[in-house]
């Protein structure tokens, strides 16, 4: 949009923009959910035609992998949005506001240097593996578009973190000038 009286376009506030990023965790969760589905009904498949017909499906374990990898890389971003993993802070709840928002920032930018190697090194992996047509032994299925989505799992958790890293700056401010 344009700015109607100076007719520049306008910028998005900050909010905005983390508050639009933060919906790309919430569309991986889907993706996550529906992976879990996917296994639930396989597994089921599988368990049923094993014993009712003695006939399993092919695959089920290779696909059952790359569903679970689907699952844990979808979750990540949106556990790390909602603020729901697991940590144990009894000693830094002893600590004042300002050390804990320190803490935080120290933790969120170790994580982010972590997760962004992590990526980095997903995205070299995923390219050789393009290269060489590595795939499962049984099926056949490629591995490098799940290593891409590996990847694609890991970019959204540094968001995340950039996300986090910015409101306990903006914290860090308003405790200073309080």
């Amino acid at each position: 949009m344009l700015d109607q009286q100076k007719g520049i376009p306008d910028v998005m506030d900050a909010k905005t923009v983390s508050d639009k990023l933060g919906r790309i965790s919430a569309v991986l969760a889907y993706v996550g959910a529906f992976s879990l589905f996917g296994i639930m009904v396989l597994t089921t498949a599988d368990v049923g035609g094993r014993y009712l017909f003695n006939a399993p499906i092919l695959g089920v374990f290779e696909l059952t992998e790359f569903m679970i990898l689907i699952l844990i890389f979808s979750f990540l971003a949106y556990t790390q949005s909602a603020k729901a993993h697991v940590s144990v802070d009894l000693l830094i709840a002893l600590f004042p506001k300002k050390a804990r928002i320190y803490v935080q920032i120290v933790n969120h930018s170790l994580c982010l240097i972590l997760m962004g190697l992590i990526t980095y090194m997903g995205l070299r992996r995923s390219l050789e593996l393009v290269e060489f047509g590595e795939a499962s032994p049984n099926l056949g299925v490629p591995h490098y578009p799940f290593v891409f989505f590996l990847v694609l799992g890991c970019i959204v958790m540094c968001i995340e973190y950039v996300r986090d890293l910015l409101g306990l700056f903006g914290d860090r401010k308003e405790t200073r000038e309080s």
